[in-house]
């Protein structure tokens, strides 16, 4: 089979790994950082609303993972749209909209609603035979229109039970409509929170 124009972009890419920290040395015109992550990166393909997810080396099994994962999911709204996977890449749908993360540093209000669409995500992907993991504040996007998508599925496979967005629906639910509640959270504190909370849950383990 002729290899698509989405494995032509994703061969034009090239990376450098140092002390674990990866840079994209280079990549193809129509090609456009969008975002990185600790497995991957996120280019835009300009001129279409798609994005490409490629996977550093090791990680091309998370890719497999993943790709099967929103497969499992595939027909709900919550999640992306997934039109073409690789070895090391996925081709998805482009999310415009922001991070339930970009939504604290920046004061935009967190509705009850998006935390009840969270859920219903959820709950679909347990539906389907899915455990739900690793569920953070920068997975978790609240799209122009209002609603919510959720992306980083690679880790709904696991077989070990993750309670990360229930303690983070219990810290929600309990301190964010108080009134002494920081309008915006800087995003060094949120960080530093993140960071305390998975070490105490490896040291838990």
């Amino acid at each position: 089979m002729k290899p698509s124009r989405y494995n032509f972009y994703v061969s034009s890419v090239s990376f450098l790994n140092k002390n674990n920290h990866v840079k994209v040395l280079k990549h193809h015109p129509d090609l456009q950082v969008y975002g990185m992550g600790r497995s991957a990166v996120v280019f835009k393909v300009i001129g279409e609303h798609r994005v490409i997810k490629i996977f550093y080396p090791p990680f091309e099994e998370t890719a497999i993972q993943e790709k099967n994962n929103y497969e499992k999911l595939k027909g709900s709204n919550y999640y992306p749209t997934i039109y073409e996977s690789g070895p090391n890449y996925l081709v998805m749908d482009l999310i415009e909209g922001k991070t339930f993360f970009e939504c604290l540093a920046e004061g935009i209000l967190l509705k009850s609603d998006y935390v009840h669409q969270v859920d219903n995500g959820l709950q679909y992907a347990r539906d389907v035979g899915l455990n739900p993991s690793d569920i953070h504040l920068h997975n978790l996007i609240v799209t122009k229109e209002g609603s919510i998508k959720i992306i980083d599925v690679a880790r709904f496979s696991q077989e070990k039970q993750c309670t990360q967005w229930q303690d983070l629906k219990n810290g929600y639910e309990k301190y964010y409509h108080r009134t002494y509640f920081p309008t915006k959270i800087p995003k060094w504190i949120m960080n530093s929170v993140s960071k305390i909370y998975r070490l105490r849950n490896k040291l838990s383990i």
